[in-house]
């Protein structure tokens, strides 16, 4: 996708993922090693009731799953940043996780060369609650800008 390819509202809904726990302990470990992902049984003591998986491992793993679909490989310059980022309730084990990115807004710039491009971040349990939120702020080039700049006609 480029530039022309985006219109707001545009909704893109991803096939579900979800952690075992080992992915939840193993990603845990490294990177958030709280006893509420990396050790059952103080994570089954917690006000969680069960180990939860972190909240960056669940951004990653549904970001990459946006990612490894490729329909904006050819456009994409750069992610940009965030303005927004809520974890709203926890993760578990093997609790099915549904993303879903709508495109909020388009601003161009550089005499349409290129534009930002806003998506607002979803992720619901099966039962459709809202367990993550965030928004997504990408430069996208327009088509033919890289052809352009290296002079390829």
């Amino acid at each position: 996708m480029y530039l022309e390819d985006y219109v707001e509202g545009l909704t893109f809904k991803l096939s579900p993922i979800s952690f075992t726990e080992q992915e939840i302990i193993s990603f845990a470990k490294i990177h958030d090693p709280r006893p509420i992902h990396v050790d059952p049984v103080a994570a089954e003591k917690s006000r969680f009731g069960g180990l939860i998986a972190s909240g960056f491992h669940t951004f990653y793993a549904c970001w990459g799953k946006w990612v490894h679909t490729k329909l904006d490989e050819g456009g994409v310059v750069a992610g940009i940043g965030m303005d927004h980022l809520r974890w709203l309730n926890p993760v578990y084990p093997h609790m099915m996780l549904y993303t879903t990115l709508v495109v909020d807004k388009i601003e161009e710039k550089s005499h349409g060369d290129y534009g930002v491009v806003h998506m607002d971040v979803s992720i619901r349990d099966e039962m459709g609650k809202l367990l993550m939120e965030h928004d997504a702020v990408v430069l996208v080039a327009a088509r033919g800008v890289e052809e352009k700049r290296f002079g390829i006609e």
